[in-house]
């Protein structure tokens, strides 16, 4: 089974893969490992399926998988 969401051959880039790496690397850096380990699991769920993660207003929100069936407002974009 291939690792992450989309096909390896895919040219398609997840934004949600690439930001929360780059958030964990910035948290660990910074020296908050436990912020780091906690994004670093959350992501490790996320490629497997188990949860979804959307960004509003730039932050992370975690959902269970099959509770993402919603339509952002406007004014919450």
């Amino acid at each position: 089974m291939p690792v992450g969401k989309y096909p390896e051959d895919s040219n398609i880039i997840d934004f949600i893969e690439v930001k929360l790496l780059s958030m964990a690397d910035d948290y660990a850096s910074g020296g908050r490992l436990d912020l780091a380990e906690a994004i670093w699991t959350a992501l490790d769920r996320y490629m497997t399926g188990e949860i979804e993660i959307i960004f509003k207003h730039g932050e992370p929100y975690v959902t269970a998988a099959n509770d993402v069936d919603f339509v952002l407002d406007e004014k919450d974009e």
